[in-house]
């Protein structure tokens, strides 16, 4: 997976050519947080999408526009989820529980998006999320000094459930980048390890730095669990109950074509997922 940071896709042309606006913040989270992780078939329920890195708080509200496919899915279909508005410093839709029980994914992902950094912020950043891959290719290319041109994207999902959860909770989406779970966090208490995998366009995603965040009862904690193994697996300690965020990033160079230099110098893709445990 180091190689995949660095790696040219032809894939991503488009992305890296395209003109887009600055984003006025990037540094933030994208999660997505149901009224409720244990949901009662037929009955609405209200999703929210935070973004922010202060686990469960919304620091500043998604912009709608760059909302895309805002989606219930469970094992025999796919639900949008409706009205989406801003409330505050957050954004909200709404979504009808399906009959029956089972695990469901909430899944949302956003249109990419353009931001440059000044060469400290950036390097700030690249250290915070464990891109160590990336700023040694900066230093041996002579670019610790210039600005970071990044394009990015971010790839949400929560697990949740009616009634006794199921098999659909390993059940991968398709996302660039995604962490599935590889036990049912519906099936756990606190105290136990939760094995995850991260993807990376369909496969393991190695080396990648993954961070949890807990809340429950207004206490909270962020912490670095480690890097996935070669195989895209990494264990989590389910420390406490309550609300739980994973979160992970990779990022990879951006390719020119012939002599045009591309809009943005790399292409990032986001992923969190957010479930609870009792």
């Amino acid at each position: 997976m180091f190689k995949l940071v660095l790696r040219m896709s032809r894939s991503i042309y488009p992305l890296c050519l395209m003109p887009v606006l600055a984003a006025r913040l990037l540094a933030h989270d994208l999660y997505i947080f149901p009224d409720a992780f244990n949901v009662v078939s037929k009955t609405k329920l209200q999703v929210a999408f935070h973004n922010g890195d202060s686990f469960p708080q919304s620091e500043v509200a998604p912009t709608i526009a760059r909302l895309k496919e805002a989606q219930l899915r469970f094992a025999s279909a796919t639900i949008a989820i409706q009205d989406l508005k801003v409330d505050g410093k957050r954004a909200v839709g709404t979504v009808q529980a399906p009959a029956g029980s089972g695990n469901l994914l909430l899944s949302v992902h956003t249109a990419p998006n353009f931001i440059e950094l000044a060469p400290d912020k950036f390097l700030a950043y690249l250290k915070e999320e464990g891109l160590s891959e990336v700023i040694d290719w900066r230093a041996k290319h002579d670019e610790t000094r210039k600005p970071g041109r990044e394009r990015y994207s971010k790839f949400a999902k929560s697990l949740i459930v009616s009634g006794a959860p199921d098999d659909f909770y390993r059940t991968p989406l398709g996302f660039p980048i995604e962490i599935v779970p590889e036990e049912n966090p519906y099936s756990l208490h606190s105290g136990a390890r939760l094995p995850v995998r991260v993807l990376f366009r369909g496969k393991p995603a190695a080396g990648l730095q993954l961070e949890a965040a807990w809340s429950d009862s207004g206490k909270s904690k962020t912490t670095v669990i480690g890097r996935t193994d070669t195989e895209g697996r990494i264990r989590v300690p389910l420390t406490a109950a309550g609300k739980w965020r994973l979160h992970s990033l990779l990022m990879e160079r951006c390719p020119r074509q012939g002599t045009e230099p591309a809009a943005a110098d790399w292409e990032s893709f986001w992923a969190s997922l957010t479930f609870e445990v009792k």
